[in-house]
């Protein structure tokens, strides 16, 4: 791992210079019992359309959410391989909830659907990551991807990656190299949010969104202690602990138009994938199923609502 990672270093950096677009989140790894959960909040400063795409791609089976707006994706793989991410490129943020509106009112105005859409390249270098068979390939390519353009090198922010053994989380930024670390085997729970944790310059680092980063990040970490079961950790993710909603990990409406929009939870171990969305900022819409006809599938998927999980029922898929 640590030879493949030195080999790529010095060409990722020379053409870092564009900033990222903004995955303000909170991410986590949790081994239970029988292997590995992922797990995120996505956050946003507009109502998130969503799709779940099941497809195949160089021969590997793939499961991913998609936002359709942006093109923002992240799932697993056949062999058990999941990736979440979090931004610490916080900035953009603000600005990429006003840059959906705008071009979803365009579009109404002019009627015109076949307007040509202009995607973040991090969707891709995350799908293009999931066809590797290994962690190290996963990470090689989780890094050092360039994306269409040849100037975005590599996934930045915190990118959790795991199969149902190994938990590991990659540190990177434009201005930072990556940093690369594994989780202990005796060590339960990994966190994320959108401060650096290795590069104390990353992400927020002062003020109320500091604050919050800081928070949830304590919060999850300290009640996904107690999690036995891959349900316990998307429910403990949607609590709510604090009386400030922008303080808790599932964060409703609050003076930053910054809302949890939805969830989603990765057994690795089961190969199982659940999305629920929030009944108020997110909407799914569908199952874009790819697949070969008469092919069976190895990963599963779920589909909730905040309603359905309130109730303690499931939707039908």
């Amino acid at each position: 791992m640590i030879k493949i990672i030195k080999s790529i270093l010095n060409e990722i950096y020379k053409n870092q210079n564009k900033p990222d677009l903004i995955k303000e989140c909170t991410i986590a790894a949790v081994r239970i019992d029988n292997g590995v959960v992922l797990a995120k909040n996505r956050d946003r400063g507009y109502k998130a359309k969503i799709e779940v795409v099941h497809e195949i791609v160089d021969g590997v089976e793939i499961l991913y959410w998609r936002d359709v707006d942006t093109d923002w994706s992240e799932g697993m793989n056949e062999y058990g391989i999941g990736i979440v991410n979090s931004s610490l490129m916080v900035s953009q943020d603000e600005k990429e909830g006003k840059e959906v509106e705008k071009e979803r009112k365009s579009v109404d105005k002019i009627k015109d659907k076949t307007l040509k859409k202009i995607f973040s390249s991090d969707g891709g270098k995350i799908r293009s990551a999931l066809k590797y068979n290994t962690l190290p390939k996963v990470i090689k390519s989780l890094i050092s991807y360039e994306g269409e353009d040849k100037k975005e090198i590599g996934i930045k922010g915190e990118t959790i990656v795991s199969n149902n053994k190994n938990i590991y989380v990659v540190e990177m930024t434009s201005k930072h190299s990556p940093i690369i670390k594994k989780l202990k085997e005796d060590s339960k729970i990994i966190v994320r949010t959108n401060h650096g944790i290795y590069q104390k310059d990353a992400g927020y680092t002062k003020g109320e969104k500091r604050k919050s980063s800081v928070y949830r990040y304590n919060l999850a970490k300290k009640h996904l202690e107690d999690a036995k079961t891959d349900m316990d950790v998307i429910n403990k993710l949607k609590q709510k602990y604090k009386k400030d909603p922008f303080l808790n990990p599932y964060r409703t409406k609050n003076m930053y138009h910054m809302q949890t929009t939805g969830q989603i939870m990765m057994n690795l171990d089961k190969k199982l994938v659940v999305v629920r969305m929030d009944n108020e900022m997110g909407k799914f819409v569908g199952i874009n199923n790819k697949l070969p006809r008469g092919y069976t599938p190895k990963i599963k998927i779920r589909i909730e609502s905040e309603k359905t999980y309130l109730k303690g029922k499931k939707l039908p898929t």
